[in-house]
């Protein structure tokens, strides 16, 4: 025990000896490694938390219905106040129960585009089908050939090659329909709004689904669906949307009686019937169905163009005269390479069209009308089970991204200090970098296809329109330089709706 005490007393004298003798000694060695430690665990939290970031979020104090009202108040002032206070390119937002999350610079969007696999178009388009257009579950669910097979026979069919047929379709039933067109008696004046859609759809609903199809059969409930289904799209609840649900119900009756009729509709249409009722076996209703969610898309947008440009012309001093002129300058330099010069190009525009003639200021005017009047949020969906990254923040699977192009279409760096005016003439000076950032028809696997086809359509109705009415603003019906103005009504999905009405006197040339 002794020689125990002795080794103990031995050892601890041994370690006495090494301890600092006062506090100076110890102190700043301590200190150092506390400071070491400390900044060890802030960069690994930093850095977790960095890698774990969600986007930020705008604030709202409206239980479920979140930042709805603010939105649907003013989408532009919502969306410019966001982008100010969160400058990282991607932010969310709740409304009526959901959340979204808006990306709004050019770089960020295109990272979506070229990343199909984890920011997927098809998780939306399910839920659209359903909500939007009411296709069955079994349509969606349980016939691979609507995706698989009908859906990219429409996209095939709607190719430049493949596409022209159609085109010439629509040109020779405008024609017709323009003939037939009551204009205003003299001195009196309507709505350029209703003549310009009354008069497209006429020929447009002919060219698809031949001459018995009779669009005023349902005007006034293709309205009403139209008015909603933009809402319902972006998470209205469709019980909230009563005037909407009975709209669509008398419409897609309406092409349910067009089908049990004789019909002679296009190319198109017809392999589309002969497919969804030989191959898919789809019911009844859900035919009618396809049927509508097959025209819509082409014309809640395309027409409204057409009526923009005009619109925009209208109001400016110059008017359509520069527009005119530019088209008939190139349309004798068409004529003169026919065998017959004599020959109008007025009367074959599918051809002189298709001939890419020299119309920068036509083409320039139409791309500004999409840039200022678009507003395509090109939904996609979050398909890793892990989430995604993007811009630096972390998204889970399932969240909804909405590619807010408007926002880019107005960025004063790439389109200009005047961003917020309309120019007819912005996109025949416009630099590389702005004319890359132009999105009006979304972008990546999901572009609409249909593009093309309303390139056409734009050119040949307005030169038609042109060349057969006179336009004059009725002064006293629509007072003021700009009677009409950007509203957000169908803000999202395609081309926004007007604020106010532009009455015109219409006469025939």
């Amino acid at each position: 025990m002794d020689a125990l005490n002795a080794t103990i007393s031995r050892v601890t004298e041994a370690t006495t000896d090494k301890l600092p003798k006062n506090v100076s000694e110890w102190a700043v060695p301590a200190a150092a490694a506390t400071a070491a430690l400390v900044v060890g665990l802030n960069l690994v939290w930093a850095h977790n938390r960095e890698k774990d970031k969600s986007p930020p979020m705008v604030s709202s104090w409206i239980p479920w219905i979140g930042s709805q009202w603010a939105i649907d108040k003013d989408p532009d002032a919502f969306m410019r106040a966001a982008q100010k206070n969160f400058p990282g390119g991607v932010f969310g937002a709740k409304t009526t129960g959901r959340t979204m999350y808006y990306v709004t610079e050019s770089a960020l969007i295109n990272q979506v585009y070229k990343q199909p696999k984890s920011f997927a178009i098809s998780l939306v388009q399910m839920e659209w089908g359903k909500n939007c257009f009411s296709f069955s579950d079994k349509a969606l669910f349980g016939t691979p050939e609507l995706t698989a097979e009908i859906f990219p026979h429409l996209d095939r069919s709607m190719a430049p090659t493949n596409m022209m047929g159609l085109v010439e379709s629509f040109e020779h039933f405008l024609k017709n329909a323009i003939k037939t067109c009551p204009v205003p008696a003299p001195g009196s004046s309507v709505s350029l709004q209703d003549f310009v859609l009354r008069l497209a759809h006429r020929a447009t609903g002919a060219a698809y689904f031949g001459p018995t199809f009779d669009v005023e059969k349902f005007w006034e409930d293709w309205q009403g669906f139209d008015d909603g289904v933009w809402k319902v799209a972006l998470a209205y609840p469709v019980p909230l949307c009563p005037h909407f649900v009975k709209c669509r119900e008398r419409v897609i009756q309406r092409f349910l009686e067009y089908l049990d009729e004789p019909h002679e509709p296009s190319d198109l249409i017809g392999e589309q019937e002969r497919m969804a009722r030989d191959i898919a076996k789809m019911d009844r209703r859900d035919l009618g169905v396809l049927m509508m969610s097959s025209y819509w898309p082409l014309m809640a947008n395309v027409p409204w163009g057409s009526f923009w440009l005009l619109i925009f012309q209208l109001q400016r001093s110059e008017g359509l005269a520069p527009i005119i002129a530019e088209l008939d300058a190139a349309g004798a330099a068409w004529s003169s390479t026919q065998p017959d010069p004599s020959v109008s190009y007025l009367s074959n525009l599918t051809a002189f069209f298709q001939s890419q003639p020299h119309i920068p200021l036509l083409q320039s005017t139409t791309n500004e009308v999409l840039r200022f009047t678009s507003d395509s949020y090109s939904m996609r969906g979050v398909v890793p089970d892990e989430g995604a990254v993007l811009g630096g923040y972390k998204l889970k699977k399932n969240d909804t991204l909405i590619m807010s192009t408007r926002s880019v279409h107005f960025d004063e760096s790439l389109f200009g200090r005047d961003a917020k005016e309309f120019n007819p003439k912005r996109f025949m000076d416009l630099g590389e970098e702005g004319k890359g950032s132009f999105r009006p028809y979304g972008g990546g696997v999901s572009m609409c296809s249909g593009r093309h086809f309303a390139s056409y359509h734009v050119k040949i109705f307005l030169t038609t329109l042109l060349h057969t009415f006179r336009f004059e603003v009725d002064k006293a019906k629509s007072p003021g330089p700009s009677p009409v103005t950007i509203s957000g009504e169908n803000r999202g999905f395609g081309l926004r709706r007007p604020q106010g009405e532009l009455f015109v006197k219409v006469t025939r040339i």
